[in-house]
């Protein structure tokens, strides 16, 4: 009981440490369509405070992929491997958020990881650790990605 309590404190630990060093994100913003009259788009990209970001398109969760999913037999606890690839021609950091589901479909929790500084075509392993009690199959889906650069 005390290792485990141990390893959340550290992993907890490790992703407020992890939020606290990443400071106020600028979202990259969306392109706009090719419909969109230009006038609208320009206020969104000139303006990048974080209240009034876009956060980045469909192609950030495209930079993401579930390679493994499974419960760690000594703690119980659900956690998903991933591989980030940076697909786009900047430096970027990611935030990435992930949901656990049991064999019968309900969501039993979720986790996050984080990749800071990928550079343009780099590429990262990352887990994202789940603290809730999870048995026997289960399923891990990506449900969010921030990409951001500082």
């Amino acid at each position: 009981m005390r290792i485990r309590f141990a390893a959340a404190s550290l992993i907890v630990g490790a992703v407020a440490l992890t939020g606290c060093m990443v400071g106020t994100p600028q979202y990259e913003a969306t392109p706009a369509p090719a419909s969109a009259a230009p006038e609208k788009a320009a206020p969104e990209a000139a303006d990048p405070s974080p209240s009034k970001a876009v956060q980045a398109g469909g192609e950030a969760e495209d930079d993401v992929k579930v390679t493994g999913c499974s419960v760690d037999g000594a703690t119980g606890w659900p956690a998903a491997k991933l591989l980030i690839t940076n697909h786009t021609e900047r430096e970027f950091s990611y935030m990435i958020q992930v949901e656990f589901i049991d064999s019968s479909g309900t969501r039993i929790g979720t986790g996050a990881a984080a990749e800071n500084n990928l550079a343009s075509g780099q590429k990262a392993r990352a887990t994202a650790q789940g603290f809730v009690k999870a048995s026997g199959s289960i399923k891990c889906r990506v449900t969010d990605v921030q990409r951001y650069s500082l």
